[in-house]
């Protein structure tokens, strides 16, 4: 960063009294500016043994298979910024009744926070090519191109997602991944929907 958001004059790197760290300090206006992670969003959209994948039309990674999913808005609640995402990219429509919270993932070197949710469905519903989704398509476990998806570091949680599935019992996977190393917990529900 090097101007204001507020007054567009230069900002500088400073400690700031009750803050254990620097940030940035505008020398005009006084305005310090906090960076904090990115939220984003994605679903697990299950019908029998198969999720709802979509072949990525936007960068990065065109081309390549993934959860459906993106950024959440200001004016959003999580649900409501994971069922839009999926909306947008596959005209498919749910609620935020619909969602249960799967998995909370901090992207420690990209400054981001996943939140991951899923949904069941009784049978497969009609969807629809989008700018963001060049194909939508359900695939189980062995049928899911592995060697094409758009990112590989989501795969002890797309393995993770197919055992629960297969298993009917799900929990909550809680944990982060730096440049180096990755670690997480998995957490268990009782074998039952959350209320």
């Amino acid at each position: 960063m090097n101007y204001c958001s507020a007054c567009g004059s230069r900002v500088s790197l400073q400690s700031v009294e009750g803050d254990n760290r620097k940030r940035f300090v505008c020398v005009g206006c006084g305005t310090t500016h906090y960076q904090n992670p990115t939220v984003l969003v994605a679903c697990y959209v299950c019908v029998g043994e198969r999720f709802l994948w979509i072949r990525r039309g936007i960068a990065p990674k065109i081309g390549r298979w993934a959860i459906p999913g993106g950024y959440m808005e200001n004016d959003e609640t999580p649900e409501e910024a994971a069922c839009r995402e999926l909306r947008e990219e596959t005209g498919l429509v749910l609620t935020p009744d619909d969602l249960v919270l799967v998995s909370v993932s901090s992207i420690l070197h990209m400054t981001q926070t996943h939140l991951v949710f899923r949904c069941h469905l009784d049978a497969t519903p009609a969807t629809m090519q989008t700018a963001e989704a060049l194909e939508c398509r359900w695939f189980s476990e062995q049928e899911l191109p592995w060697d094409h998806l758009a990112f590989r570091s989501v795969e002890p949680q797309i393995r993770q997602m197919y055992r629960w599935l297969r298993r009917g019992e799900y929990g909550i996977r809680i944990g982060f991944v730096d440049q180096k190393r990755s670690q997480y917990r998995n957490f268990p529900l009782a074998n039952r929907e959350a209320d």
